[in-house]
């Protein structure tokens, strides 16, 4: 039975596991999937199908009051499931975004799982490399990877930062991507999204 298949029957059960108190602070809450992250101020988000499950970019303007699903976003990155990547959408003044993907666990570690999500960036953009690789921890204690990548092929060189985390079922990545300038301009907002990050 699938991981999915599991997870409708124990919902049908009443069994679904219950978001941790933390998570209902947050913006986004996905009792489904496990998730809740904050959008930061300024910044909205919309939703996608498949495993790049929500994609978090600065506002324009006239989103810019308050965090709101969105049709417009960003170029999409590399996701670290191997999957294809999302529909590429309109730029809005910044190239940054936060891409936030969820795939069913499977038996690698995380330390495994993160050599396989440097493979698929770099199979995409094979001239990535990696410039910083640490372990850390989320606000409950629950383990974590950051990774960062830096591409100097372009005319401004490409980041992307990830932070990569499990659970019992399901692994989660944020994948922070964009030219180094609008990145460098954005690590408020990713910093706010990365030290949200609740998953369950």
């Amino acid at each position: 039975m699938s991981a999915a298949a599991i997870l409708a029957v124990l919902v049908a059960a009443g069994c679904e596991p219950k978001p941790p108190p933390e998570a209902a602070k947050r913006s986004v809450v996905r009792p489904l999937i496990g998730l809740a992250i904050d959008v930061p101020q300024g910044w909205t988000y919309r939703e996608l199908g498949g495993d790049v499950v929500l994609e978090i970019y600065k506002a324009a303007p006239a989103q810019a009051a308050a965090p709101t699903s969105s049709a417009a976003g960003p170029q999409t990155p590399a996701n670290p499931a191997g999957k294809a990547a999302a529909p590429e959408s309109p730029g809005n003044g910044s190239g940054a975004v936060v891409h936030v993907v969820v795939i069913d666990r499977d038996r690698a570690g995380l330390k495994e799982w993160a050599d396989q999500a440097i493979k698929d960036s770099q199979e995409i953009q094979p001239d990535l490399a990696v410039t910083a690789r640490e372990e850390t921890k989320l606000a409950d204690g629950r383990e974590a990877l950051r990774i960062t990548l830096r591409s100097e092929r372009a005319l401004e060189p490409l980041v992307q930062e990830m932070l990569l985390v499990q659970a019992s079922s399901r692994a989660y990545a944020l994948i922070a991507t964009g030219p180094a300038g609008d990145m460098a301009a954005a690590q408020g907002a990713v910093k706010t999204c990365f030290d949200s990050l609740v998953v369950w």
